[in-house]
C-alpha cells in the first residue's frame, strides 16, 4: 500500500474511532492541534468536558417517567436523572449506570403511587415521608444552600429576626462541628438555634410544600434528597458508622456496594435507623453483597420495612436494579450521605477519561492508577505509533494486564482494524 492510501486509511480510522471518544487526549496528527470536541456529533447536541467538571458545577435533574398502565386512572412516576454542567450541557456518565437515586428504593415504598409524590402533605411529608420535625428542618438546610435558597425561602415568614435567626444557627452549626464534630447536630431536638429559627416557618408550611411539589418538582425533590443525605443520615451516625467499618474490615469501599443495595439500606434507615445491617453485612465479600441473596436476607431480617405493604415495591425495585453501577448522582449522594467528599471527587476525576460513555468506572480507575494524561493536560502532538499504543485500550472492553515478565506486543494496524470490526458488530 502506497504512503497517501495509507494516511487515508488511518483518517478514516481515526474519524471512525472519534465518534466512540470524548475529550481525549488525541490530537490531530498534521497540525497537532487537539482532536477532541465538546459535541457528540451523532446525538447533535453538545455534551460537557469531563475533565472541567467539580461537585460545584453539576446540576442534577430528576426527571418524571410515568410507568402507569394505560388503562391506570392516574400516572405513576419513577424519577430518572440527568447531569448538566453550568453551561446547561449534559455530562455523559459511564456504562452501565444507573439512571436513579440511592433514595428511589425509599420513594417506592412511601410515595411512589402517590398523585403528588413529591409535595404530598399528609401526616407525613414528600418523596420520603418526613415528619413534621424534618420537614422543616428541609426548610432550613435550603434556607442556608445557596443552590436552594430561593425554593427554601417560601417556607418562611420574612420579618424582623429572621436574619439574626439564621446567622445564630449558621454559629450553632459552627460550635456544634467545633465541640463535637458533627455540625448536623444543631438540627436535632434541643437545639435553641434550631427552635428559635423555626418560629419563622410559615402558618401555610404544609399548603406551600404540596404547591411546589406541583409546580417546582425537580428542584425540590433534590432538596428532599439533599436534606435526606447531608443531615437526615447523620442522626444514626453510629450505625451507619458501623456499616462502613464492617465494608472496610473486609477491603470494600462504600462506593462498590451498588446503589440499589444502598437504596436497602436508606429504606431500612427511614423506617427505624441503620442497626443491624453491619451485622448482616459481617464476613461477606463484595460479590455476595451484591446478590439477589442479600436482597432476600434484607427483606427476610426486615420484613416490615420490605414485604408488607408498598415496601414490596422497595423490594421490587431492588430486585430489578441490584446490577446497575454508581452514576454522578448516587456518587454525590453517597459522599453526603457518608460526610466524604472525595467520593465524588475522585469519580469526577475518574470521568475525564469517559470515551463517551463507553467505558465504566474501574476501567477509568486503571487508567488514572497506571498514570495516563489527562485530556486536559495533553500537549505534545502524539506520533501515530505512541497514539495507538496508548489508546488500544479504548477500543477494548477490558484492559489487558500482562504477566510479570511478559513483554507487551506491538500493536498493529491491521490489530487496531480487526479489534475495532469486532467491538463494533
Amino acid at each position: 500500500m502506497n504512503k497517501e492510501k495509507l494516511l487515508q486509511k488511518i483518517e478514516k480510522l481515526k474519524q471512525s474511532i472519534s465518534k466512540h471518544l470524548l475529550r481525549t487526549s488525541i490530537f490531530a496528527i498534521t497540525a497537532g492541534a487537539p482532536a477532541h470536541t465538546t459535541g457528540n456529533p451523532s446525538a447533535g447536541k453538545d455534551f460537557a468536558a469531563p475533565e472541567e467538571l467539580t461537585a460545584e458545577n453539576i446540576v442534577i435533574t430528576p426527571e418524571a417517567v410515568n410507568i402507569a398502565p394505560n388503562n391506570h386512572p392516574q400516572p405513576i412516576y419513577e424519577f430518572t436523572n440527568k447531569v448538566y454542567d453550568k453551561n446547561n450541557r449534559e455530562v455523559k456518565d459511564f456504562v452501565n449506570v444507573t439512571k436513579y437515586s440511592l433514595w428511589d428504593c425509599s420513594y417506592k415504598r412511601e410515595v411512589g403511587n402517590e398523585k403528588n409524590p413529591v409535595g404530598v402533605a399528609k401526616t407525613f411529608y414528600g418523596s420520603l415521608q418526613f415528619n413534621r420535625f424534618n420537614a422543616e428542618n428541609m426548610a432550613i438546610y435550603g434556607l442556608l444552600s445557596p443552590t436552594y435558597e430561593k425554593l427554601a425561602s417560601k417556607f418562611f415568614v420574612r420579618k424582623a429576626g429572621l436574619d439574626k435567626a439564621i446567622e445564630n444557627f449558621r454559629k450553632s452549626s459552627k460550635n456544634y462541628e467545633k465541640k463535637f464534630g458533627d455540625a448536623n447536630l444543631v438540627y436535632h431536638v434541643g437545639s435553641s438555634a434550631r427552635k428559635a429559627l423555626s418560629q419563622y416557618i410559615s402558618p401555610n408550611f404544609k399548603t406551600i410544600f404540596q404547591k411546589e411539589g406541583l409546580e417546582n418538582t425537580q428542584q425540590f425533590l433534590n432538596l428532599q434528597r439533599a436534606y435526606a443525605s447531608a443531615v437526615y443520615c447523620s442522626f444514626d451516625a453510629k450505625n451507619l458508622n458501623k456499616i462502613v467499618s464492617t465494608l472496610e474490615d473486609a477491603h470494600i469501599k462504600p462506593e462498590q456496594v451498588n446503589p440499589a443495595i444502598w437504596g436497602m439500606f436508606l429504606a431500612k434507615h427511614i423506617k427505624g435507623g441503620f442497626s443491624g445491617i453491619a451485622s448482616l453485612l459481617k464476613g461477606k465479600k463484595l460479590h455476595q453483597i451484591n446478590s439477589i441473596a442479600f436482597i432476600d436476607a434484607m427483606a427476610a431480617r426486615y420484613p416490615d420495612v420490605f414485604k408488607q405493604n408498598s415496601g414490596k415495591e422497595a423490594y421490587k425495585f431492588a430486585k430489578e436494579h441490584y446490577k446497575e453501577t454508581h452514576s454522578i448522582t448516587t456518587m454525590k449522594e453517597l459522599s453526603l450521605i457518608l460526610n466524604k467528599p472525595e467520593i465524588l471527587e475522585h469519580y469526577l476525576k475518574c470521568l475525564s477519561f469517559n470515551q463517551n460513555g463507553t467505558i465504566n468506572f474501574e476501567q477509568a480507575q486503571e487508567l488514572l492508577k497506571n498514570g495516563m494524561p489527562y485530556p486536559k493536560f495533553a500537549t505534545t502532538p502524539l506520533k501515530l505509533a505512541s497514539l495507538f499504543e496508548q489508546k488500544t485500550d479504548n477500543l477494548k472492553i477490558e484492559p489487558i494486564r500482562l504477566a510479570k515478565n511478559q513483554k507487551a506486543k506491538r500493536t498493529t494496524m491491521k490489530d487496531i482494524i480487526k479489534q475495532k470490526k469486532v467491538n463494533t458488530r
